[in-house]
Parts: structure tokens; C-alpha cells; sequence
């Protein structure tokens, strides 16, 4: 009890210090918050109602924000302890003990979480309820969907938002509390420079890991390798935040003598300020460095997986005309009767399913998901060029099967050889590959016929999802609008077009994520800058009574915000550019993403924009005080 209450006067006595860990906590309770209560109004919601797409939304979505989240609170809060060495040190020094420095911490984060709990969960549901507004405006949601705000989601965030805070503070804790109570003092004065060795070793396992998996997935080319971005740059972002500490100091040490060298006045401070404050360059720079590169991917990947799917699919389509459903779907007999209608050359009907092809024979076989489509008799050449590499698509047996190129690669499977497959139905089959092709983005890694499909029932028989027709003359649908009124009828124009709305549709969650998660980590950047800038008015204040002028610090701090950005935007830069270049070897084969140019200067120049403005602006408040205030106020 006596600790509590000694943290609770501690937290109200340096506002100023522990403003930082209670921005940082609000942000994340409000994200964590969000999260939660969109996933118990979708678990909540009844059948049909949107609850089963909301989750599908949510779960992506809290996993996210719970990474981002947890990042900007430990970074704070370590922050906000290595701040306190000081004080730390003198609480050694009049007997505390290490175990009693290691509650009292954690007690303060107890504290700051506590008192974040009602604007942060305030502003999770305000977030939440802007969310649903986005997705049913979007139709993503039916309007039939409703929040339900119960005491599981708000608790759950609390207590997520209250161990991550408890984790962030042990190490940093740990290491404070070890300083023996003779060295105390002496600690405070000169920081302790090195990087702790476990964490170093954690630091570079994690780092191999995720080199590995970027290579691992670039050459296994998986078709959802565009899936798994988002998660090596967490994988990347945790190995950078493990070795921030040696990342700052050689940043501090590589610009730092650039600084002398152009700048032989101010240089010299700066330099000094960098090898010496390493550990602040480098709390600095990961949260700016984690806003690069999510940013980046998040905007990047869709892009460059639109542009090839548009690629391919504009050179596989050679049908004049598809006839699709307005409702539930088409009949089986839809092909058929677009065949007979005068002037149709080909009409060929395509149904989405999947099929798994096994590596062995026994009942337990494993194997591999493919996406399929199932087409009906007809020369499939004609509306679809699927770019064969090997035999030929055009009127597939009740037995032969198509595979894309790397489907077939990655089965280790020819023209000519016989593979087991598992249908829909989970019976197997045993089909001879017949052909292999290469544009299978966007439409299915296996082709197999309407027959073999149609023998695998489950549930009720369903007709094509779209029928592709060839024509002979414009006209020749004419009689198919009249007298189906419900089946919709589009050229390739229309075709494109809709394809368009619905890639945008697509990307509503993408953007209204990256909205999200941009803002908060901009916060933390923000946060940051404050929080190690605000510190230094002692030192502002020791260089101006030793004859520096304002202009002169405002000069030295402009170059050591312009390190910070750098450095950050170098490392983020490196991070999103591994991801980028995986994902691009994956979907073209080519290392080379072909990233958009005004979307990177954008991510850069707006990133390194807000952290050297808020600098600045920082630095010029806090040299608003006079010296002798200044040093008084830091004492």
C-alpha cells in the first residue's frame, strides 16, 4: 500500500514525465478498445446479419492494432524510465531496494493505466462506431448491424493494454534496480552505454528469422505471399526495436562525424550528443521507422498486387461478352442456352471451387489447397487465354485437369502425369494433368471440367458463376437481356469497370486499417519527440549560461532532428523494401516492385516532415524559459 501511494505521488508530481506513457496508453486502450468491441458485436450479432463478416474484419484488424499498440506503449514507458535514472538513483542511494524500484515501477504503470481507462475506452467506442459506419456505408456490413458494448471488451483491453504496459517496464525496471546503491549516483550522471547481451541475441535470432521467411517465401512462390507482409514487417519492426540500441549508435557515430565535418561549430555538439545519447537517438527513431514501413506496405502490396492481377486478367480475357447473375447465381443450363443464340461462336460457363492435391496415397494423405474452376464443354481458348506453357486447356476430359505453372512446380507434377485429387466433397479422384499455364492470378490455380465438378456435389447443384461468350456480331445478346431480365450481360468495358468498384470495395478495410494505425503511430511519433526532447532543458539551459545562443541550440537541435529522420526513414525505408521486393519476386517473378513514386515520396516526405517539425517546435518551447528557470524546474 505504502508503494501505491508512492507511485500515485510520483505520477502526480512529474505530470510533465509520464505525459508521454499517458498519451501512449489512451491511443492504445482506445485501439485495443475498438478492436475488442468489434469482435463481440460480431460474435453477438445473429445470423445474417453481418456478425460472421465483422469478425472476419476484426480479428486482421485487432491483431494489428494489438502490434502497433504494444509497440508505442513499451517504447514510452521504457522511455520514461530511462528518463528517471536520476531519481532511481537516488531512491538506491537512501536504501530502497531493487525488488521495492521494480514494483514501484510497475505500480506507476498501474497507475497511468488506471487513469487512461475512461477517455481511452471513451474513445475505442467512438472509434468502433466510426468503423461500422465506414463498412456499412461501404456495404460491407448490412445497416441491420449493431454494437454491443459489454464489460468483456473493455476489460480485456484494459487488462491487454495493462500487461504490455507491466512488460515494457520489467526490463527497463530490471536494469535500473540492478545498480548497486554505492554506484547509484554515478549511474544517473553517466548512462550506462551498453547493449544488454541478451537482448542483443534475441535481437539477431529474430532478425535471422525474418530474413529467412522473406527468402522462404519468395521462393516457395506461394499465391497468398502478398498475405503475409503485413507480419514480417511486425517480425522485422520487433528485430529493429531489439537492436535499436546498436542501430542508434551507429547512426549517432556514422552522422554524427558527417555533422562535424559540414558543420564544424554546431557539428561538434552534435556529434557529442549523439555518441553520447545513443539510447535516445534510438527510441527516437523506431516508432518514426515502424510508421515508414507499415505505411509503405500497407499502401504498396495492394498496389502492386492490383496491378498484376489487372495484368494478367487483361491478357486472358478475349471473350467479347459474360453473362453473369444479378441474383443468386445462374442455372446449369445457362451456357447451354447462350450456345444456342444465333451468332455465339463459343460460350463457355465457369463455377469457383478448390480442389487439394495429395502427395500420397494412403486415406490421410496430405496435400496442398488450390483455388479450381470448373468449366463447362467448349473451346476455352477462345474466351480465355490462359497462357498455356505445356498441352492444351481446350476440351478437358472428365479426368484431366489444368494447373498453373507454379501450382505444378510446387507439386512436381508434368503434362501427362497422374495426381490424386480431393474434391469439394472429400472423396479423391485421380486425374491426369493435361496442360499447364501461367495467368492463373485473380482466376484459379487449377481447371478441371464441369463433369468431374458436377460428380462431387455438396449441397444443391449450382449453375456457372459467369458464362464467357464469344460473338459474331454486337447484337447477338439482345435476345438473352429480353428474355432474362435478370442475368447481366457486360462487354469487356463494363467487365473492367466493375472489376474497378470492386478492388475498391476491397480496399476500404486496407485504407480505413492504414487510417488507423497511421494516425496512432503518428501520435507516437509525436510522443516520442516530445518526450525526448522535453528532457533536455537542463542541458538547453547549461549551453545557453556557458555563452550558446537560442539560434544556436534551435541550429543544433535542427541537425540532430534531421539525424533522427534520417536514420528512421533508412531503416524503414530497408525494412518495407525487403517485404516489398519478396512480395513483388512472388506475384511477377521479378525482384524489382515497381513501387509508385509519388506514393513513396509521399510516405517519406510526410513521416520525416511531422518528427522535424515537431523537434523544432519542441525545442522552441522549451527554450522559452530562462536558464536559471529552466535549471530550477529540472531540478
Amino acid at each position: 500500500m505504502i508503494l501505491l501511494q508512492l507511485a500515485w505521488q510520483t505520477v502526480r508530481a512529474r505530470k510533465v514525465s509520464f505525459a508521454g506513457s499517458f498519451t501512449a496508453m489512451v491511443c492504445a486502450q482506445a485501439l485495443i478498445t475498438a478492436c475488442a468491441v468489434l469482435l463481440e458485436s460480431g460474435n453477438r450479432t445473429p445470423a445474417g446479419q453481418g456478425g460472421t463478416d465483422m469478425v472476419s474484419f476484426a480479428v486482421p484488424f485487432g491483431f494489428i492494432c494489438l502490434f502497433v499498440a504494444a509497440f508505442a506503449v513499451s517504447g514510452t514507458f521504457s522511455l520514461s524510465v530511462q528518463q528517471r535514472t536520476r531519481e532511481i538513483a537516488l531512491l538506491r542511494a537512501v536504501a530502497a531496494t531493487p525488488g521495492q524500484v521494480r514494483r514501484l515501477i510497475g505500480l506507476e504503470a498501474l497507475v497511468v493505466t488506471v487513469t487512461a481507462v475512461v477517455p481511452g475506452c471513451g474513445l475505442g467506442v467512438l472509434i468502433a462506431a466510426g468503423i461500422r459506419s465506414v463498412l456499412v456505408d461501404r456495404s460491407m456490413v448490412p445497416d441491420a448491424f449493431r454494437l454491443s458494448i459489454g464489460p468483456l471488451s473493455l476489460l480485456s483491453a484494459v487488462a491487454i493494454c495493462w500487461v504490455t504496459a507491466e512488460v515494457a517496464v520489467w526490463g527497463s525496471g530490471r536494469r535500473a534496480s540492478r545498480v548497486r546503491a554505492v554506484q547509484a549516483l554515478g549511474e544517473a550522471a553517466m548512462p550506462n552505454r551498453r547493449a544488454g547481451v541478451v537482448r542483443t541475441a534475441i535481437g539477431l535470432a529474430v532478425l535471422a528469422g525474418g530474413i529467412w521467411g522473406l527468402s522462404a517465401i519468395a521462393g516457395s512462390e506461394q499465391s497468398d505471399a502478398a498475405n503475409t507482409a503485413t507480419g514480417m514487417v511486425m517480425v522485422l519492426m520487433v528485430a529493429v526495436a531489439l537492436l535499436a540500441p546498436w542501430i542508434g549508435r551507429l547512426a549517432g557515430f556514422a552522422f554524427g562525424i558527417l555533422c562535424h565535418v559540414l558543420f564544424p561549430g554546431v557539428g561538434f555538439l552534435v556529434r557529442a550528443n549523439l555518441n553520447l545519447g545513443h539510447r535516445r537517438l534510438a527510441a527516437a527513431v523506431v516508432p518514426l521507422a515502424l510508421t515508414v514501413a507499415f505505411a509503405a506496405v500497407a499502401l504498396l502490396v495492394p498496389q502492386m498486387k492490383w496491378r498484376e492481377y489487372q495484368r494478367q486478367d487483361n491478357e486472358r480475357m478475349v471473350a467479347d461478352h459474360l453473362v453473369q447473375a444479378s441474383g443468386k447465381g445462374l442455372p446449369v443450363t445457362a451456357a447451354p442456352t447462350v450456345s444456342r443464340l444465333p451468332g455465339t461462336v463459343t460460350a463457355v460457363g465457369t463455377t469457383a471451387t478448390y480442389v487439394e492435391i495429395l502427395t500420397g496415397d494412403g486415406p490421410d494423405a496430405a496435400g496442398s489447397t488450390a483455388t479450381a474452376q470448373a468449366v463447362t464443354e467448349g473451346r476455352l481458348g477462345q474466351v480465355l487465354d490462359l497462357g498455356p506453357a505445356e498441352g492444351s486447356l481446350d476440351g478437358l476430359g472428365l479426368h484431366d485437369i489444368a494447373l498453373s505453372e507454379r501450382v505444378a512446380h510446387r507439386s512436381h507434377a508434368r503434362v501427362g502425369d497422374e495426381l490424386r485429387v480431393r474434391m469439394p466433397d472429400f472423396r479423391t479422384e485421380r486425374v491426369r494433368v493435361a496442360a499447364v499455364y501461367t495467368r492463373s492470378r485473380g482466376f484459379g490455380d487449377a481447371v478441371l471440367s464441369q463433369q468431374l465438378y458436377a460428380a462431387h456435389p455438396v449441397g444443391t447443384p449450382q449453375g456457372p458463376d459467369t458464362v464467357y461468350v464469344r460473338t459474331a456480331a454486337d447484337n447477338s445478346l439482345a435476345a438473352l437481356r429480353r428474355d432474362h431480365p435478370t442475368w447481366r450481360v457486360l462487354d469487356r468495358t463494363e467487365y473492367r469497370a466493375e472489376a474497378k468498384r470492386r478492388q475498391d470495395a476491397s480496399m476500404t478495410a486496407t485504407y480505413l486499417l492504414l487510417v488507423v494505425v497511421t494516425v496512432f503511430t503518428s501520435i507516437s511519433v509525436v510522443n516520442t519527440s516530445v518526450m525526448t526532447t522535453m528532457e533536455r532543458s537542463r542541458e538547453f539551459a547549461l549551453l545557453r549560461l556557458v555563452g550558446a545562443t537560442r539560434e544556436q541550440v534551435v541550429r543544433m537541435m535542427r541537425l540532430e532532428s534531421a539525424v533522427t529522420v534520417l536514420a528512421a526513414l533508412l531503416v524503414g525505408a530497408a525494412v518495407a523494401w525487403g517485404v516489398l521486393t519478396t512480395v513483388s519476386r512472388s506475384l511477377t517473378g521479378s525482384a524489382d516492385p515497381h513501387v509508385s513514386t509519388a506514393t513513396t515520396a509521399l510516405i517519406l516526405a510526410g513521416s520525416g516532415a511531422l518528427a522535424l517539425a515537431t523537434g523544432i517546435l519542441v525545442t522552441r518551447i522549451a527554450l522559452r524559459q530562462g536558464p536559471s528557470a529552466a535549471l530550477r524546474g529540472a531540478e
